[in-house]
């Protein structure tokens, strides 16, 4: 067996281990003789054969076949098509992103004419690696430490784990980039030593910060310490880049007239001399841009001849520079820390050679406390090699045995226990803990899209014994839990991991208690326990990525899903026009939860998840009605007034204008007191008429309720 540490990079990956020609961890070089590989896959085709090319042959093959030419492949890994992120990448890069083949709601890629899941993709990269590594230390690899992103979601890691299995490999562990980077610095440390480092990690498509204890003991073992992640999934050096290609179209627009925004070759080429300049303006103080025949079109081939200066591109990257720095203070404080708390600060990633960045962090921390004993490109891959090889096994999580397994194995040699909550142990100790709260979406009295924290954010993984709370099920057989992942108070703006479902037997009453239980694996892979009390009814499962399956017809009054479908569409309308019209008199917040909603609702109309008609229907009616202030207040008007005799329509109509008149003028003690008249002549409205005062609230579609005596998150 042997085994080695993959940095499985946006842009560039790289390989680190155990060399038995050197007796120590190196970073391993390629077929080529570079210690990176372009983590990017092409599809050449010779005399009507195919072949496939990784690294840098795909990279120089691009020019000619950008559509053909899969880079940047991690930032689809474990997304779903309806993903902000991928509809992002989709206008950003040049090849084909489409929707999944049947039931799978996730983003792949079209090569080759084939519609491919990026975990696919990702492990002929890792193949490529696996076989050139091989090479270099004259033997078979069997055994990887894989690195992931620290804000990387269950379903990515997932998705990770997935394209190392179809590669060959056994993964020893996934682990955080920022853990590998401290690992690696941790290694140079004298016994004894003590610090408290914080990792600036910014790769070519992620930005990560972590917070880690570390300490060498005097047999000299490290152990690291995991306080606090945070990070942006959507912030790199690839948008360093892209602020130079957007410089270089506004360019062609103004001297050429023409407008390359659409042409995907060109974008492919200026990303590459964007690249090139990015790098040139850490030691020039200007650079010239030259594109030969950049862009073919009706008046033309056109050339780029475009000067760029190191004032004006700082400029242009100053906001993602300072979007970096306040995601640095914001975790520093979520642990009450200051700058003068940070012993160490690493700089891991090509985005940290840019001079504007390392600038920014040595003004903060101070120059003192920045180390550059290691390469930023290469620290991550050097730090999973360390693991690789100092990682011993699995550790069976019972607490009487505590064999220590062979990773390959499911079950402990001893005691028959699953090791899927056993801890990777070894000389090298590492004690992580996740960055966000991980729940479900719930309803809490009249709040219909509560996050209920299951395992709160900062809790160690893997988790001794699972944490657990109890929930009320609704009048429906048919149960839904909505994973969630995320920091919001409400479930709909955090990250929605899956779904997982369950129906209640004939047998059991419907209105009863249902404990729901988390753990996290060592890689932080989750599995949902679902039980019901005073019953045997217990459910395991993770949850489900695809789009649910339809059920047959329980009954004949079972409402068919192309009507509830139909509703659906028509509460997206309503209120996509009431956004339009009292956009005025909604606070922000309220607008952003509305519109997320809304989005939310597109995308299961489009995926055609039916489970989720329902809910998301009362969702949108909630957001209208109850949710927006006064516009819910002018929308409720709206609805006393329909079929109210002709006075009373007139009355309505006079305290909205008042109340609207009071809002413009700024004053809002008259505001409230206008209000609440307006509340007072809807509520008799609506008794007059003898009809209900709002749409119903009590069916929730099969969502569990919060106990009145249990906490809401």
């Amino acid at each position: 067996m042997k085994a080695i540490g993959i940095d499985l990079g946006t842009t560039n990956s790289a390989v680190a281990a155990h060399d038995p020609h050197r007796g120590d961890i190196a970073v391993l070089t390629n077929s080529k003789g570079d210690r990176l590989t372009p983590s990017v896959v092409g599809l050449v085709r010779r005399d009507g054969k195919e072949q496939t090319i990784v690294g840098e042959d795909a990279l120089n093959w691009a020019v000619r076949q950008p559509r053909d030419t899969i880079v940047s492949v991690k930032r689809l890994m474990g997304r779903d098509f309806a993903d902000t992120s991928v509809a992002e990448a989709r206008d950003r890069l040049s090849y084909e992103i489409v929707p999944g083949p049947d039931d799978d709601p996730r983003a792949h890629v079209t090569l080759g004419g084939r519609t491919r899941k990026p975990a696919e993709i990702s492990s002929v990269i890792l193949d490529k690696l696996v076989r050139d590594a091989a090479r270099t230390l004259g033997e078979q690899v069997t055994h990887a430490v894989i690195t992931v992103p620290a804000y990387f979601r269950d379903a990515q890691r997932a998705a990770t784990r997935e394209a190392a299995e179809r590669a060959g490999l056994v993964v020893k562990k996934i682990v955080d980039e920022p853990t590998a980077a401290a690992v690696a610095f941790g290694l140079h440390k004298p016994d004894g030593a003590r610090s408290r480092v914080l990792v600036y990690d910014l790769g070519g498509g992620t930005f990560d910060i972590s917070v880690l204890n570390t300490v060498k003991d005097r047999e000299g073992n490290s152990q690291f310490q995991v306080l606090r992640s945070a990070g942006d999934i959507w912030l790199g050096g690839d948008d360093f880049d892209l602020v130079i290609v957007e410089r270089i179209i506004a360019w062609m627009r103004a001297e050429r007239g023409v407008d390359p925004a659409g042409d995907k070759e060109f974008l492919f080429q200026a990303k590459k001399a964007a690249e090139a300049a990015k790098r040139e303006l850490n030691e020039l103080p200007e650079t010239y841009i030259v594109i030969p025949a950049a862009y073919r079109g009706p008046e033309g081939i056109v050339d780029v001849e475009m000067a760029l200066t190191r004032d004006e591109f700082q400029a242009m990257i100053a906001p993602l520079v300072t979007r970096t720095m306040d995601l640095v203070k914001e975790t520093l404080s979520g642990f009450e820390l200051k700058p003068g708390d940070i012993s160490d600060v690493l700089l891991v990633g090509g985005g940290t050679l840019t001079r504007p960045v390392y600038e920014a962090v040595e003004a903060f921390f101070g120059a003192d406390k920045v180390r550059r004993n290691i390469n930023p490109m290469e620290c991550v891959a050097y730090g999973a090699g360390v693991l690789a090889e100092t990682l011993d096994g699995v550790e069976c999580p019972a607490l009487k045995c505590a064999r220590t397994n062979e990773y390959a194995a499911e079950t402990c040699a001893d005691c028959g226990q699953s090791l899927v909550n056993g801890r990777p142990v070894g000389s090298t100790g590492l004690f992580e803990s996740t960055p966000m709260a991980m729940g479900i979406a719930a309803v809490k009295g009249a709040q219909r899209d509560v996050f209920v924290q299951i395992i709160p954010a900062g809790s160690p993984y893997p988790l001794p014994e699972p944490r657990q709370r109890t929930f009320h099920a609704t009048d429906s057989r048919l149960i839904r839990v909505p994973v969630y992942e995320g920091d919001s108070h409400v479930a709909s703006e955090n990250h929605e991991q899956g779904v997982v479902e369950f129906e209640l037997p004939q047998e059991i009453e419907i209105n009863c208690h249902v404990d729901v239980s988390f753990n996290y694996s060592a890689d932080r892979i989750i599995t949902v326990r679902i039980s019901v009390r005073g019953t045997d009814m217990v459910l395991e499962a993770t949850p489900r990525r695809e789009k649910p399956r339809t059920p047959p017809p329980e009954t004949e009054q079972e409402v068919d899903s192309a009507v509830l479908r139909e509703e659906l569409g028509l509460a997206v309308r309503e209120a996509q026009r009431f956004l339009k019209q009292y956009g005025t008199y909604i606070e922000q917040t309220q607008e952003m939860k509305a519109r997320r909603d809304i989005a939310q609702a597109q995308r299961a109309v489009e995926m055609g998840d039916s489970r989720e008609y329902k809910r998301l229907t009362e969702l949108l009616l909630d957001d209208m009605y109850h949710q927006c202030g006064l516009a819910s207040q002018f929308r409720q008007a709206e609805l006393a007034s329909d079929g109210a005799p002709l006075e009373t329509v007139n009355a309505i109509s006079d305290a909205v204008e008042q109340v609207k008149a009071a809002h413009r003028q700024g004053n809002t003690i008259q505001t409230a007191e206008q209000a609440k008249n307006l509340r007072s002549m809807i509520a008799v409205a609506y008794s007059e008429r003898a009809v209900p005062t709002l749409p119903s609230k009590k069916d929730y579609g099969g969502i569990l309720q919060v106990p009145d005596d249990t906490a809401g998150g």
